[in-house]
């Protein structure tokens, strides 16, 4: 089993609400239910990938003028 930590944070109401209001709705549009915990990770994996793609074409630029 992977090793895994725990990552915990508070949100304010009307965002939480809104998040629910979402995920209620995704889940009706793919036919599934979707957790709290799938969207955020989702999230968090799209935010690292993308600042991955942009360091990678950073020092891909960087080494072209070197």
């Amino acid at each position: 089993m992977e090793n895994t930590r725990t990552l915990a944070f508070q949100v304010p109401e009307e965002m939480f609400q809104r998040i629910k209001d979402y995920l209620a709705a995704e889940s009706e549009r793919v036919g599934r239910k979707i957790s709290q915990r799938e969207f955020i990770l989702g999230l968090i994996e799209n935010a690292l990938e993308q600042s991955e793609e942009t360091t990678e074409q950073v020092n891909g630029n960087q080494s072209e003028y070197n």
